[in-house]
């Protein structure tokens, strides 16, 4: 009886953590509703469409394929770092990676990722520069290859 009391009393307490972890979809949303100008969202049936019947390369269609869906918000305001309080407690955290940053002159690229599950993960770019910042969400099936990814935005 006391162990089963036990039991309840940590998932009591553990539950509302495990309920409230936040992922990258949810700081965007929260960005969104602060600073949105313009967003634009593709289902996965509009990639879809757009693989049947669009002319690419293969290695794009490697990398597109992936994709379930993603979301882009554009600003026109700069990122703060109060935007984003929630996006670095989970990576200190270690709910999300970042893989990748760079500054190139007047723009500075991120990239932080996370794996929600075995066959799903988020990846979201950060592009800000001098006129403008831009958030980029993919949600994909499986782990993305990076090196694809990359090569679609060369």
């Amino acid at each position: 009886m006391k162990r089963i009391v036990s039991i309840l009393i940590v998932l009591i307490i553990t539950a509302p953590a495990l309920i409230a972890q936040e992922t990258l979809s949810d700081v965007v949303k929260d960005f969104q509703r602060k600073n949105s100008e313009f967003t634009l969202v593709i289902p996965s049936f509009l990639i879809k469409v757009g693989l049947a019947f669009g002319d690419m390369e293969e290695e794009d269609r490697e990398v597109l394929e992936l994709i379930d869906d993603m979301k882009i918000v554009i600003s026109e305001n700069r990122f703060h770092k109060s935007d984003f309080s929630a996006l670095e407690e989970g990576i200190k955290n270690g709910n999300f990676v970042e893989v990748m940053t760079v500054q190139e002159r007047d723009e500075k690229i991120r990239m932080i990722m996370n794996q929600r599950a075995k066959r799903t993960s988020e990846l979201l770019m950060l592009v800000e520069s001098d006129d403008e910042s831009v958030l980029m969400l993919f949600n994909f099936h499986g782990e993305p290859d990076f090196k694809k990814f990359i090569s679609l935005a060369d």
